[in-house]
């Protein structure tokens, strides 16, 4: 566990001091149904009080950390340039920041978000004077700065408000990453979004190592995460660890520092060879056997899903 998954798990902690468990598993059992299926519902908000956005934050925020974290790291990778502002658009209880942080500490945040009840509970959370404007994405205009966020916000909003979203986004942005689970429909509502961006004249640093066409149906990846007690309650589960599947594009206007290839689903290990599923610079996919007998052997072992391998 990282210093900032402890840091956020204690904060969560603290939050749920004295809160009865059974009735934020009410709450989380409600908010994981929408989540699953994905409604979207412009009238009905997802967190309508301070409990529902307490019960998300506990069983949610920590995935989505991990997720956006993984996502980030990529900006760190692959765009040349610093980054020294952010603006999460739609950011819920202040994952997306929690996350940029770990990779830039001292980073200037603000949070966009409708929901007050999220706001409240984001702010006793927050590990920064992060800036706080509760206002709707569908609504905002926008004003420049060198990254903007947007995490598992697409899936919430029609075709339409999603392609208004992006477009101000890419006005104000010099880089933008957006999240989405790692669904068939996460992956689609990714793909038109890197579409849009490359219209709008941004440059695609991650994780696709090219510009052209996505040559697979469904490219996802996974990330680890640690489950405290209160989670496990929270959920049902019994094992101290999930995998949180999610997929996403690092879109910029910087010169960008480009994958070779990147590993587009879990290695395969069988005797004595590594089989490895690449999207390449060429804009294909293809299979790679690596022997035992290989220089490489050693370094395919050591590579997982969503590395680079050149």
């Amino acid at each position: 566990m990282s210093s900032v998954d402890t840091q956020l798990h204690a904060a969560l902690a603290r939050a749920v001091s004295g809160v009865p468990h059974h009735e934020l598993r009410r709450r989380a059992e409600a908010l994981s149904h929408r989540y699953r299926t994905e409604q979207i519902d412009d009238a009905s908000p997802g967190m309508s009080d301070p409990l529902d956005a307490l019960a998300y934050a506990v069983v949610r925020m920590p995935a989505t950390f991990r997720a956006l974290h993984a996502a980030l790291g990529a900006v760190v990778r692959h765009v040349d340039r610093p980054v020294t502002t952010q603006l999460d658009l739609g950011g819920g209880t202040g994952a997306a920041a929690w996350a940029a942080v770990s990779h830039w500490p001292g980073l200037a945040i603000e949070i966009v978000e409708r929901q007050s009840a999220a706001v409240g509970i984001g702010q006793k959370l927050a590990l920064g004077n992060w800036q706080w404007t509760t206002a709707d994405v569908r609504r905002w205009t926008g004003r420049p700065v060198d990254l903007i966020t947007i995490g598992y916000v697409l899936s919430e909003l029609t075709t339409d408000l999603r392609r208004e979203v992006l477009q101000n986004a890419a006005r104000n942005a010099q880089t933008i990453v957006v999240v989405e689970p790692g669904t068939p429909a996460g992956h689609a509502r990714i793909l038109e979004a890197r579409a849009l961006l490359i219209e709008h004249g941004f440059r695609i640093a991650a994780p696709c190592p090219h510009q052209r066409d996505c040559p697979v149906d469904w490219c996802h990846f996974a990330t680890r995460l640690p489950r405290t007690e209160l989670h496990r309650l929270l959920k049902d589960g019994t094992r101290n660890f999930e995998d949180e599947k999610f997929t996403y594009v690092v879109a910029t206007r910087h010169p960008v520092r480009p994958a070779a290839s990147r590993v587009i689903a879990r290695p395969a290990a069988p005797k004595h060879r590594v089989v490895l599923d690449l999207c390449t610079s060429d804009g294909t996919a293809e299979q790679v056997v690596v022997p035992k007998s290989s220089p490489a052997y050693r370094s395919a072992r050591n590579t997982t899903w969503g590395d680079t391998w050149d």
